[in-house]
């Protein structure tokens, strides 16, 4: 598991010795399915079945439905007495810093396998091909003493992946491989199919909502910003689009005791103390608002659907006079 990019599908492409059909190159998803490899080990005594999941962060889908497609296979597979051995996470050592949509993944994964099972996770970090050994060292040895400092008390290891089929077995015979009946099932797999708590209830639902949630609290900004002054267009929302009354004009303009004015039809912007967002600002924000949408639309949170669709269509309003 880990988010897009990060080596999974290369990974375990890597580890049965076939050329790497199923990875991506770039940070473009390319995983849309949950994915089971059996391959014998290296032992010659047992089989192996790697699994490799859609990212979060993905390209074409959002948390919630990633989520959900891990969730389904995880809870089918327990309901049949399968459990998993081991969960290796994976961490691009080429990311600069953990936040944003890193620590949003990590804190995913933490609640889905909660923390009786770290003794079981391996963290494998990738792409040390485009780093030196003393930037990926430095940062290696920040991730062990810092971000995975809980879990690597809790019992996971921490593992490079270098490309190498040597490497992606050094991480997976790092695996202790209870037998069957020792093994514990997932947080998320007790939840579920245990105590049959609705996906968006669980410890990893609920941090997904908690991350839509923080999301839509950075666009109320932009509602306060719009506010601002006196004067401005008077705008309705319902149930079509935003459109301004009572003038057709193509031009939004706010002015007011702050001295703002903005000119979204020309593709300009002035700004002054008000700290009102630049056209581009409004450009960058408008895919993960309708991330966010899709997210609450997919999981049918119908609050946040209604609380988001009002500043989509303001942010669609905008990107239309923007190209108009």
């Amino acid at each position: 598991m880990g988010p897009t990019g990060a080596g999974k599908s290369t990974f375990i492409d890597v580890a049965v010795g076939r050329p790497d059909i199923n990875a991506g190159h770039d940070l473009t998803s390319c995983t849309k399915e949950v994915r089971a490899v059996r391959y014998p080990h290296t032992d010659g005594d047992r089989n192996i079945v790697l699994i490799d999941t859609p990212g979060f962060d993905d390209t074409f889908m959002t948390d919630v439905q990633v989520l959900q497609r891990i969730a389904d296979w995880l809870n089918s597979t327990y309901e049949k007495n399968i459990k998993l051995s081991g969960i290796l996470y994976f961490h691009r050592i080429s990311d600069n810093r953990v936040g944003g949509t890193p620590l949003r993944n990590y804190k995913m994964f933490n609640e889905l396998c909660g923390k009786d099972n770290f003794q079981n996770v391996i963290l494998v970090t990738t792409m040390w091909d485009i780093v030196t050994e003393e930037v990926g060292s430095a940062r290696e040895q920040e991730l062990r003493a810092d971000f995975w400092k809980g879990m690597i008390g809790l019992g996971s290891t921490a593992h490079r992946f270098e490309g190498t089929s040597e490497s992606a077995w050094k991480a997976i015979n790092s695996l202790s491989a209870p037998p069957l009946a020792s093994r514990r099932p997932l947080q998320i797999q007790r939840e579920m199919v245990d105590e049959h708590i609705p996906l968006l209830r669980t410890s990893a639902g609920r941090t997904v909502l908690d991350s839509l949630s923080n999301l839509m609290s950075s666009f109320t900004g932009i509602f306060r910003r719009f506010g601002r002054g006196r004067g401005n267009p008077t705008l309705q929302l319902g149930s079509g689009p935003l459109r301004r009354l009572p003038s057709s004009s193509s031009t939004l303009t706010s002015s007011g005791s702050s001295g703002v004015g903005w000119s979204v039809g020309t593709g300009t912007t002035s700004t002054s103390s008000s700290g009102i967002c630049s056209v581009e600002g409004y450009k960058m924000d408008l895919g993960p608002l309708k991330a966010s949408l899709g997210a609450a639309e997919s999981a049918r949170v119908h609050c946040l659907k209604n609380a988001i669709a009002p500043s989509l269509n303001l942010a669609r309003v905008i990107e239309v006079k923007l190209h108009g």
